[in-house]
């Protein structure tokens, strides 16, 4: 078991406090302003320290303001507000813009809206516990932001983003650093880092902390403008000034934009940045600017002629854009769209020469990740390099079960079985930065990038990791060597050909043809010729495969099978995908919530690891499993017969004719049990 740090969640149950004394006794209006006015007293907090002796008012100076407010409640809250009109205008606190202008963090006729003593007295006192400029230091901020956005309050104003857990943030940190790094010198530099929705700037102070704490922070800073954030939230942005500010920086570039996809400002950026860090808004067809759907189509084809699409794959082509050539992103997606169809024919298929990329790695994460902003969304952060892809390269897959935290009565608390991700962490680093002989772990995993057919890393199973190292230790190869899957071929239904549903194959691979031969389902299906392999695609620890037997000839089966090609005797490929360590990868890498409906791709078939076997043998195990089968399939159609044989029930000559009348003279009764017969058997035995 991990250790936990309880140093957020402890800011967070300081921080619930004040949010229900701001529900009880009110004193800021409307609900989400709670958020903008706590950054606003740490923006004091920061200008009393960085410039104490600024005048106030006579005699008080921003240096004593908090010790006045204290000692007078009378007074307090005039004081407040005259403190923030001086902090906020203080040219030393200022932001800058991309065209090098400078700005201060809010308007400069924006008021302190706090109203209450009480109110205005706690939130002080909640942040002087928090320490300004140091390495360890969290975001005061988000936190504040996830807490008081949570429950009672509203998610308007756009602020309906969610933010990532400091644990998170941490592991994509270090990763993206380590990955830097083991590029070698040339793309281990100059480091100019940023996030396109920055939020309350998590990511970027995380960069900053770990930047500090590599010993490269001081040449990092001094190269000026190095950090940079954008976002559509006025509140956030200035969230993310106040933060940056509160960590050391001097002039947070830091901006508000309309579409960060289509923002000429952020185009200026594009080819310059070593490391994005992001989480990105989602929601499937919630982005609708034609013009950033046609700029994120020449990263992502398959989004080309789209209306809406999802804003998550619109960012993750701005990232590639932003990247320079050796760049590092890593992303948070939801699985279904980091999994999703043109996430898989960027990472995974063809390279392009003009838009190299290629997948450094992914991380699976629970769903009570997000949980404290109200969602149990499945995400796993991508890992992505602007480089040309390797085949032979290693890609790394982990998958975390634990945060660290677990939702209880409607608030994060510790997690008593412990956090994954420091670990997971420590894992991913050595493997990049050694790259040693790897041994599989129950969560962490490295595959080369060829042998990858999905970017789930949800389905990592130790015994399905340990199955597929033995194999290919022992000489294996990967199904995709001798199975061929050419897609669908959908036809209406034709009612001469049998149909094969999932049902009709037993764990053998034995497939009941009678049966077959009568079903006529509503659903249309695909053809499937003599020869060719079918594979269950449903509910994989339930493996279920197939021959298409020569003498049954062309058949229909069910959209639920991959049906695949083979070079080699099918017999021979089937007898090796019911070996029990291939069945072992299979069981596993069901995706969809419903155990009995979860489903595999038609691909993951492709790249199950195959015990090694020569031509001999090869043979020798088809012709064997040719000859088992068929005797299966003799076997079931002789009893089939026996038990509708008239005879075998007629104890009399007499009985014998009677029979013969009732049942044995209904047309096409040798074929079995049609259901056409059921109506005259019941009609004949009722008179």
């Amino acid at each position: 078991m991990e250790s936990v740090t309880s140093a957020p969640i402890d800011l967070a149950k300081e921080l619930d406090g004040l949010h229900q004394l701001l529900y009880m006794r009110g004193g800021i209006r409307p609900s989400n302003a709670a958020v903008d006015e706590l950054t606003k007293l740490l923006l004091m907090k920061i200008a009393a320290e960085r410039e104490p002796d600024s005048v106030v008012t006579g005699d008080v100076r921003l240096g004593s303001v908090v010790d006045y407010i204290r000692r007078d409640d009378r007074d307090s809250i005039p004081l407040a507000k005259a403190a923030f009109q001086v902090a906020n205008g203080l040219p030393s606190l200022a932001a800058r813009l991309p065209d090098g202008e400078v700005q201060t963090v809010w308007p400069l006729d924006e008021p302190l809206r706090v109203s209450r003593h009480d109110v205005l007295s706690e939130a002080l006192r909640i942040l002087e516990s928090i320490e300004l400029g140091t390495a360890g230091a969290c975001d005061p901020l988000g936190a504040a932001f996830d807490v008081f956005l949570r429950g009672k309050y509203e998610h308007a104003g756009g602020l309906g983003t969610y933010l990532t857990p400091e644990g998170v943030v941490d592991l994509m940190v270090n990763v993206g650093f380590e990955l830097l790094e083991a590029a070698g010198p040339d793309h281990a530099g100059p480091y100019l880092m940023g996030d396109p929705c920055c939020g309350s700037g998590r990511f970027l102070v995380g960069l900053l902390h770990e930047a500090r704490r590599r010993g490269i922070a001081e040449r990092w800073l001094e190269g000026g403008r190095l950090l940079f954030g954008a976002d559509q939230s006025a509140s956030s942005v200035a969230m993310a000034r106040v933060n940056l500010l509160a960590s050391g920086v001097p002039a947070p570039e830091v901006f508000v934009v309309e579409d960060s996809i289509t923002d000429r400002h952020v185009s200026q950026q594009c080819g310059r940045y070593s490391l994005i860090l992001t989480n990105p808004p989602f929601g499937d067809k919630k982005y609708d600017s034609a013009e950033g759907i046609e700029r994120a189509a020449r990263v992502l084809p398959a989004l080309a002629g789209s209306a809406r699409v999802d804003p998550a794959l619109a960012f993750v082509a701005r990232c590639v854009e932003l990247l320079a050539p050796g760049g590092v992103a890593g992303i948070i997606l939801p699985d279904g769209v980091g999994d999703g169809r043109a996430m898989r024919r960027l990472m995974l298929g063809e390279p392009r020469v003009e838009l190299p990329v290629s997948v450094e790695g992914v991380v699976s994460l629970p769903p009570v990740t997000f949980a404290p902003a109200g969602t149990t969304a499945k995400t796993s952060v991508i890992f992505l390099r602007k480089s040309a892809p390797e085949a032979r390269r290693h890609v790394f897959l982990a998958r975390a079960d634990r945060v660290g935290f677990v939702m209880s009565k409607g608030s994060p608390a510790c997690d008593p079985k412990g956090d994954d991700l420091p670990r997971l962490t420590e894992g991913i680093r050595r493997l990049v930065a050694e790259q040693c002989a790897w041994r599989p772990s129950p969560q962490l995993a490295r595959r080369r990038l060829a042998e990858l057919s999905s970017l789930d890393a949800s389905t990592l199973d130790e015994a399905a990791e340990l199955a597929r190292s033995l194999l290919k230790d022992a000489g294996g190869f990967e199904a995709r060597t001798v199975l061929r899957f050419d897609g669908k071929r959908r036809v209406r239904l034709a009612g001469d050909l049998p149909f094969v549903s999932v049902l009709h194959v037993d764990e053998l691979g034995g497939v009941d043809w009678h049966l077959a031969g009568g079903h006529r389902p509503v659903t249309p299906g695909q053809l499937a010729e003599p020869g060719e392999l079918l594979v269950s695609l449903l509910n994989p620890r339930k493996f279920r495969a197939a021959v298409v037997p020569e003498s049954v000839g062309r058949i229909q089966c069910s959209s639920e099978f991959g049906v695949y090609r083979t070079d080699i005797d099918p017999y021979a490929a089937l007898v090796m995908l019911q070996h029990p360590l291939v069945r072992r990868q299979i069981a596993p890498l069901g995706r969809g919530t419903s155990s009995s409906r979860r489903r595999i791709d038609a691909t993951d078939v492709l790249s199950l690891m195959l015990p090694p076997v020569d031509d001999a043998a090869a043979a020798r195990a088809g012709e064997t499993a040719r000859e088992h089968l068929g005797s299966i399939a003799r076997a079931a159609s002789g009893l089939r017969h026996l038990y509708m044989d008239p005879s075998v029930h007629a104890p009399s000559e007499e009985r014998d004719g009677q029979s013969r009348g009732v049942i044995g003279g209904q047309a096409g009764f040798s074929d079995g049990y049609g259901a056409e017969h059921l109506p005259g058997l019941g009609s004949q035995c009722s008179t």
